[in-house]
């Protein structure tokens, strides 16, 4: 169903692109078209498969092998096409939970490896950026990648003092991709309006715009990753790589090597482990958005390594800035729920431009859309996030068509928090994955409320994350 609406899309976006770009020629404008005409190619055919095969009234295993076939077609085309494509495929990716097992599967795969670019593309991207070739840059250099996204690709490298470190290289041409699917308005807002209906479209999609063009320029990243380095500096669990400025440009981010444990690893140990690393994952998203104000936004399992009690963080081109407005709206959500009143809820979400003051909402049922979505965080009690809670929660929250379409249709979603649900949803599946338990209300309460620590990581933790000062980021 997901490739039938992007075909749907696609074809309609591309025939837009190609009236465009009769009149003007323009590099992106070409791009678009031929980027639609991809998505749109497979989308008809594998619905035209589908139809044939629901014809003669399938098996269960005819389905499967269908979905199987499918979710690899998807995996070639996403991973191929990389740039905007490719990242919507690793934010699906998150909530993959909610999809059928083959595309599930599919989906993850994104999340740290797609087709690589060839070697010699790799030598020119850093011969063009660093002047050099990658031998007389670098004491040893793998041309081999160790993981390709939808930016750019990582490869392992030596410095000459025998520093081992990350060289992450964007692909070229990825500027024009990037910018080719985020021009194509009439495929991004119809993709925005099937997600979520009832909501205003323009705002997710101007949200989207400018942090996947903030994305291209690697030196924006390594600041945002200083920045947290700088923050977390001295942390009992939280590592952040350090930056080699002195090689990285807008194209070449160079950052100390880490390695350990990948999240899919992390699933075969005692639960106890996986309840202090979700946990562990918890406060670092509770305390980066209430205290530095400022939060990675793309947070899949393969934006993480694990050691034995410590956590690696990456990957930080997708930084979303909060300010003091955004960390009220929190602790007053979480007030006006715990009060009982349906109609604190009600006036909560008009008070922060969740909703308009005339919008028809029925109170009731927004504080109970509210309590599933924040079911974690309103009794001080210990809580177990699952898999069929998070689908339970995405069913819920993306479209008119759901349990609770009566309120989502009349929700306007400001800006910046439409970032902020990608994390909290996100966050909400890795720890399912891990089967966590905690009490998640006293931890949350430390942060939006000022309480005293509730566990011992929370008392390690209680210096962390170091405000750095007046000028700090997101800071009004």
């Amino acid at each position: 169903m997901l490739v039938a609406v992007a075909a749907a899309l696609g074809l309609a976006g591309g025939v837009l692109a190609v009236r465009e770009t009769r009149r003007s020629g323009h590099r992106v404008l070409i791009e678009r078209v031929r980027r639609a005409r991809r998505i749109a190619y497979l989308g008809a055919k594998r619905s035209v498969a589908l139809f044939r095969l629901q014809r003669r009234d399938p098996t269960a295993e005819e389905l499967d092998q269908f979905h199987v076939h499918t979710a690899a077609q998807v995996f070639d085309l996403l991973g191929g096409m990389k740039g905007v494509v490719m990242k919507l495929g690793q934010m699906a990716s998150v909530i993959s939970d909610a999809l059928p097992d083959a595309y599930a599967e599919t989906l993850r795969g994104l999340q740290q490896q797609a087709p690589p670019m060839a070697e010699h593309l790799v030598a020119e991207v850093i011969r063009s950026e660093l002047g050099a070739e990658p031998e007389r840059l670098f004491f040893e250099f793998s041309h081999e990648p160790v993981a390709a996204a939808s930016i750019g690709q990582v490869h392992k490298a030596t410095l000459f003092d025998g520093t081992p470190v990350a060289v992450k290289l964007q692909y070229p041409g990825i500027d024009v991709a990037i910018r080719a699917d985020l021009d194509n308005a009439f495929v991004l807002y119809n993709a925005a309006r099937m997600m979520a209906p009832g909501i205003e479209p323009g705002p997710m999609v101007d949200e989207l715009r400018a942090r996947m063009l903030e994305e291209l320029d690697y030196r924006l990243e390594a600041t945002n990753q200083e920045i947290f380095g700088a923050a977390y500096d001295g942390h009992p669990w939280v590592r952040i790589p350090k930056v080699h400025r002195e090689l990285s440009t807008s194209r070449v981010l160079v950052s100390e090597w880490v390695s350990g444990r990948s999240f899919y690893d992390l699933l075969e140990l005692p639960q106890e482990t996986r309840n202090r690393i979700g946990e562990q994952l918890w406060r670092f998203w509770a305390g980066s958005v209430t205290q530095l104000r400022l939060f990675n936004g793309d947070p899949h399992p393969g934006n993480y390594f694990f050691e034995d009690h410590a956590i690696c963080f990456l990957d930080f081109g997708l930084v979303k800035r909060f300010d003091q407005a955004d960390v009220a709206g929190l602790r007053d959500q979480i007030v006006a729920l715990r009060s009982g009143e349906p109609d604190a809820v009600r006036d909560t979400m008009i008070d922060h431009g969740w909703a308009k003051a005339d919008a028809p909402i029925d109170p009731a049922r927004a504080k109970a859309l509210a309590e599933l979505i924040n079911r974690a965080i309103l009794r001080d009690e210990p809580f177990t996030f699952t898999r069929d809670h998070v689908r339970e929660v995405v069913e819920a929250t993306m479209g008119i068509m759901g349990p609770y379409g009566d309120v989502v249709r009349h929700v306007t979603l400001p800006p910046n928090q439409v970032i902020l649900n990608r994390i909290q949803i996100g966050l909400m599946a890795l720890l399912a994955r891990l089967g966590a338990t905690a009490n998640w209300a006293a931890i949350m309460d430390e942060y939006v409320l000022g309480t005293p620590p509730s566990t011992p990581l929370g008392r390690e933790a209680a210096a962390w994350p170091r405000v750095l000062g007046s000028d700090r980021p997101g800071t009004p």
